[in-house]
């Protein structure tokens, strides 16, 4: 058994062990905590579980949208994290009346009216002012925040009091969904607005941006090659946090050079057709264990960009059944939480 899967496999006998004890006596016991307000070493006890899934999970408490409170284990926007956090809250029981789960901080527009504390100072986010520079192609934003207190803060709390508050304004998920970056600044930028406002502004943007549709783009090489790439847009991982496997499916083909055109190494008409057929007897083999998020075509060779969930076994052996009779297929797994092997074509 290699490191990765030894890794797994103690990181799910974690999350079996935290779902168990909150069953047995968690529940109970922090119910009745955050209705005391009196914890003891129970923030202590949760906190070790949390570790032992992870080191870089952490967790807190809430109130919640469809029972009295929620419980969250977050990633803090890593994306191997985030997948380690779903899988927790995939594992976790059904709801009850008093306890919901979550995998990522949720919005909390309220706090931008409210003093985050623990830093070298109280911040008044309600004093806070954001400039936001949108990119229509990528539906992607750079936000930079601006706070009076920064010009007395480090570097670091400044970073952390403005990631916190983007976070509470629309919610982890939808910063990694929406947002390319967060910065900060001690000058007020120009064009800033109230923090408050921000959170309709993605409202809007997700509406626009909602449902994927396929989009497609030519460059040439270096060599005078044409390369056709078609991807989906939006292009997120976020929205299916558990496909951390990058599957690269390479083909190759019969170029138009062959038949004594112009070879601008993009197949010729009898190639294509094969080149949809074989998709088609892959998507087939796959069913919805795999997600084809983007491909290239150029110079004699197409790449399918694959994604399925590393812990599904089944999937991973589709691809290479696949290549098993076809010697013009071939097929690359890499481990790619936060989908950087496609980054490239959002």
């Amino acid at each position: 058994m290699d490191s990765m899967q030894r890794s797994s496999r103690a990181e799910t006998l974690a999350v079996s062990a935290f779902w168990r004890w909150w069953s047995v006596a968690g529940a109970g016991l922090i119910t009745a905590a955050v209705m005391s307000g009196v914890y003891g070493d129970l923030p202590e006890i949760i906190g070790a579980m949390v570790t032992a899934i992870h080191p870089g999970l952490n967790w807190e408490t809430g109130p919640g949208a469809r029972s009295r409170h929620r419980l969250c284990v977050s990633g803090g926007g890593d994306p191997r994290l985030r997948v380690l956090a779903e899988r927790w809250r995939r594992a976790a029981p059904a709801p009850t009346g008093n306890w919901e789960f979550a995998a990522a901080r949720e919005p909390q527009p309220g706090m931008a009216t409210g003093t985050l504390e623990g830093l070298s100072q109280p911040v008044d986010l309600a004093l806070a002012r954001i400039a936001l520079d949108w990119d229509e192609r990528s539906a992607l934003a750079e936000l930079t925040v601006y706070h009076p207190a920064f010009t007395s803060m480090s570097t670091n709390d400044c970073r952390q009091a403005g990631r916190l508050l983007v976070d509470w304004l629309i919610g982890e998920d939808e910063v990694q969904r929406w947002v390319r970056a967060v910065n900060v600044a001690r000058t007020d930028p120009r064009d800033s607005q109230p923090a408050a406002v921000v959170p309709e502004f993605f409202q809007v943007a997700a509406s626009r941006n909602s449902d994927p549709r396929w989009t497609m783009r030519e460059a040439k090489t270096s060599s005078g090659h044409r390369v056709v790439v078609c991807a989906q847009r939006p292009l997120r991982w976020i929205d299916h946090p558990l496909l951390d496997l990058h599957t690269a499916v390479r083909i190759s083909f019969r170029r138009t050079g062959n038949d004594g055109l112009p070879d601008d190494g993009l197949p010729d008409g009898k190639a294509l057709l094969g080149l949809l057929h074989l998709e088609k007897d892959l998507d087939a083999m796959l069913g919805s264990r795999g997600e084809l998020v983007a491909s290239e075509t150029g110079n004699g060779l197409r790449i399918l960009h694959y994604y399925s969930d590393s812990e599904d076994q089944n999937g991973r052996d589709s691809f290479d059944r696949f290549t098993r009779d076809r010697k013009e297929v071939q097929v690359a797994h890499t481990a790619d939480p936060g989908w950087a092997n496609v980054r490239k074509f959002i």
